[in-house]
């Protein structure tokens, strides 16, 4: 139960700028000044981050993990060269190399990467978000049918 809390907590943080951000551009007038105002886009959005998006998330709890890591072809390449194990060498050029050392520009592209990964996993569960009453209507029906039809073999 504790889990379940924890993962229905942090799509909420997860979600709160997508919905922040959806419902400031759906009300919001054409000079930007935001004054909110019910209609049938809010109401979804609203109902959707606080009901169907965390209920999605505990129906699927494979939604809430990363589907993929992102590895840029620069940091490939230089984990291909540096490797895990540097000659003294190797280490001592690193350390003074005046323009930027292996290290540090493989900490750099890391650092992208892993930043990617954030902004692709934003957008990710943005869209699960906004496809979340239609995607838990249909899990909730394909498990009910599915219930049914075993206590019906039964």
């Amino acid at each position: 139960m504790k889990k379940l809390a924890m993962l229905v907590g942090a799509d909420y943080i997860r979600c709160a700028l997508f919905t922040i951000i959806a419902v400031y551009a759906v009300t919001a007038s054409p000079t930007g000044q935001f004054k909110f105002h019910w209609t049938l886009v809010n109401g979804y959005l609203l109902s959707a981050y606080f009901v169907a998006h965390p209920l999605l998330m505990a129906l699927v709890p494979k939604l809430t993990r990363h589907p993929f890591q992102l590895i840029s072809a620069a940091s490939k390449s230089l984990h291909q060269t540096t490797g895990n194990h540097q000659s003294l060498t190797e280490i001592y050029r690193n350390a003074l190399n005046p323009i930027i050392s292996r290290d540090m520009l493989l900490a750099k592209n890391d650092y992208q990467d892993d930043l990617m990964g954030i902004t692709v996993a934003f957008i990710i569960h943005g869209c699960l978000q906004l496809l979340a009453w239609p995607l838990v209507i249909i899990i909730g029906t394909s498990r009910g049918i599915h219930y049914l039809w075993k206590v019906k073999i039964r």
